[in-house]
């Protein structure tokens, strides 16, 4: 018992105070170097997977350093998408030595999904090409004749990327997919929750949740709910009590 507490007190602190947040060692070799404030956002990524909590990694413009208020992490200085590659190859890693000491089902390969604009689809394959080694990404794009084609082959990689469109366009055929992480990029396109796209988007299964944006409030408080609708759903309650409470 004095165990658990000690753990729980530690989880409280760090989910307070995100200067309190462990250092996250990488386990894998990473072809650039990290800054302090992007260490930093790796090490809040980390703490984010460890205790099965999802956030929002954002652009903020008040400060130098990384603010982090409960589990959305406001980070000035960029390198969103580096810090979410060093994240991804990281649980990638460790999820195959897992599997490798335990051949425990729990541990079997899963690919990640990152679903951004049809213009950043190319960016993110060639930022991870770049940037891990370890991870085998492939673009879920084109025609749908081609894309069905791909979704058989989804098992040989590591990181699936695709955009907004065609997740609603084939919806059908990922919906009942497991994934081990699903990253939206400039994630604010899921803010009216009563939109086609934002309800296909959300029948997405994954074990991580992120979300990248500038501006994850663009118009009103509403929108934020939204985007947590998706990444913890039900905890900001029904749209409706939101909507009056706030």
């Amino acid at each position: 018992m004095l165990k658990r507490r000690n753990e729980e007190r530690q989880f409280l602190l760090q989910l307070l105070d995100g200067s309190k947040v462990e250092q996250y060692d990488i386990p894998v070799k990473i072809e650039a170097e990290l800054r302090k404030y992007q260490q930093d956002g790796v090490n809040w990524l980390a703490f984010l997977a460890k205790y099965q909590l999802h956030g929002i990694l954002c652009d903020g413009t008040y400060r130098n350093d990384v603010l982090f208020l409960t589990n959305v992490g406001i980070d000035m200085g960029l390198g969103k998408t580096l810090q979410s590659i060093c994240i991804l190859a990281s649980k990638h890693f460790e999820r195959v030595q897992r599997y490798k000491e335990t051949k425990s089902p729990d541990s079997k390969h899963l690919p990640s999904l990152i679903i951004c604009p049809p213009t950043l689809t190319g960016h993110w394959y060639y930022e991870i090409l770049k940037y891990a080694k370890n991870l085998r990404p492939v673009m879920y794009v084109g025609n749908a004749r081609d894309r069905g084609k791909l979704i058989a082959k989804f098992k040989n990689y590591d990181v699936v990327i695709t955009s907004y469109e065609v997740v609603r366009n084939d919806i059908a055929s990922l919906q009942d997919r497991n994934w081990l992480y699903c990253i939206l990029d400039e994630g604010h396109v899921i803010k009216n929750a009563k939109t086609k796209l934002t309800k296909a988007v959300k029948c997405i299964r994954a074990t991580h949740r992120l979300i990248l944006s500038g501006t994850p409030i663009q118009n009103n408080v509403l929108e934020l709910w939204s985007l947590f609708d998706f990444l913890m759903p039900g905890f900001l309650g029904t749209e409706q009590v939101f909507n009056e409470r706030f």
